[in-house]
C-alpha cells in the first residue's frame, strides 16, 4: 500500500469517527432532554393513565334495559349535566366525590361519562383514582360519551331549552279553562305541581300532587303511568322545563297548564290547601 493509500484511508476513518461521535452525542442529549424536561415526562405520564377498559352505548343500553345494577357517573360540569344526562346518572365533582362513591357498591360496574373521545386524561384520572386508591373492582369509560350516547340514538334526559325546536315538539298545552272542565267532570287526570314544597303547602290546585322539578327524575314511580298527566310549576320556564322532562321520562300523555300556577290563579278558580 502506497502513500497515498494509506492517506485516503486515514481520512475515511477520521470521518467515519466524527460521525460516530455526533450520533452518540445526539442520542445522549435525546436522553437527558426526556429525563430534565417535564413536559415530556407529563405527557408520558398521561399516556400511561389512558390505559382503561371501555363500554359501548349499545353494550350499556342493554344492561339498562336488562335493569342490571350499573352506577352511571357524569364527570361533566353541572351546567352541561343539566342540559342533557343519562337516566339516572349522577353528576359527580370535587364537592361531592367522596359522598358519592361511599354510598356506591365497591363490586358493581361503575361506569364513568365523560363529554365524548376527547379529554381522556380527565377520565382516565377519574378511573384510577376508583380502582387504584378507592379498590373499585369494575370501572368502566363509557365509550364516544355523552355524545356518542346521543348520536347513537339512545334516550337522554334533557334540561329543556327553549331554543330547541326539539324540546318544543314535546310540549302539548293546554288552557286552565279545559282544565277546570276536566275536573268539573271528574275526568281522570293525575295533576303534578312541580314548585318547591313550601310554594305548594300555601296553595295548589285541586287534587294536584306536588314533586318538585328537581325531583321528577328520582321519584318517576310516584307518577301515574296510566292516566293523563297535567304539569305546572313556578314560573313558565318551569312548565317548559317539566313537560319536556316527563316526555323524556317516557310519560307521552303528557299537557302542560298554559301561564302555569299563576293562570290558573288569575282566573279565580279554586285552590286547595
Amino acid at each position: 500500500m502506497n502513500s497515498q493509500d494509506k492517506k485516503e484511508n486515514k481520512i475515511i476513518f477520521i470521518g467515519m469517527g466524527l460521525i460516530l461521535a455526533i450520533l452518540l452525542f445526539a442520542a445522549s442529549k435525546n436522553f437527558l432532554d426526556k429525563k430534565n424536561n417535564p413536559e415530556i415526562k407529563k405527557t408520558t405520564k398521561e399516556e400511561a393513565y389512558i390505559d382503561y377498559s371501555y363500554i359501548t352505548s349499545l353494550e350499556l343500553n342493554s344492561k339498562i334495559i336488562a335493569g342490571e345494577p350499573v352506577a352511571l357517573l357524569d364527570i361533566r360540569d353541572s351546567v352541561n349535566f343539566e342540559k342533557n344526562h343519562i337516566e339516572n346518572s349522577t353528576n359527580i365533582s370535587p364537592a361531592n366525590f367522596d359522598q358519592t362513591l361511599g354510598k356506591i357498591d365497591k363490586n358493581q360496574i361503575v361506569v364513568i361519562i365523560g363529554y365524548d373521545y376527547a379529554k381522556k386524561s380527565d377520565v382516565a384520572a377519574i378511573i384510577k383514582k376508583m380502582k387504584t386508591d378507592l379498590e373499585f373492582k369494575n370501572v368502566l369509560a363509557l365509550s364516544g360519551g355523552i355524545i356518542g350516547w346521543a348520536e347513537e340514538g339512545n334516550q337522554i334526559i334533557s334540561g329543556g331549552n327553549t331554543e330547541s325546536a326539539i324540546d318544543w315538539s314535546k310540549i302539548d298545552y293546554i288552557i286552565p279553562e279545559q282544565l277546570k272542565l276536566a275536573l268539573d267532570n271528574n275526568y281522570p287526570v293525575f295533576i303534578l305541581d312541580t314548585r318547591s314544597s313550601s310554594q305548594y303547602a300555601t296553595g295548589h290546585i285541586p287534587g294536584a300532587i306536588n314533586i318538585p322539578l328537581a325531583e321528577l327524575e328520582k321519584r318517576r314511580t310516584e307518577i301515574s303511568s296510566l292516566d293523563e298527566i297535567l304539569v305546572y310549576g313556578a314560573s313558565t320556564e318551569d312548565d317548559f322545563k317539566a313537560g319536556v322532562k316527563l316526555n323524556d321520562l317516557g310519560f307521552l300523555a303528557t299537557y302542560t297548564l298554559k301561564g302555569g300556577f299563576a293562570s290558573w290563579k288569575e282566573k279565580n278558580f279554586g285552590l286547595e290547601r
